[in-house]
């Protein structure tokens, strides 16, 4: 999922990558902002996630 989020997306386009429902990849993505691994930004009722710098570090 990490490896994923390279390029931001939408929670519900992460969930149809994985093969996941869309509050599984929710809750994937919760991990994964509460380890400073991405940020995530709503706009409406849409959350756009992409990697930090932390992230992309952890991805190299």
């Amino acid at each position: 999922m990490l490896a994923a989020l390279a390029t931001p997306m939408q929670t519900s386009v992460v969930a149809r990558l994985m093969g996941v429902t869309a509050p599984t990849a929710s809750e994937h993505l919760t991990v994964l902002r509460e380890a400073g691994l991405i940020d995530s930004t709503r706009a409406g009722r849409t959350t756009l996630h992409e990697l930090t710098r932390r992230g992309r570090a952890l991805l190299e």
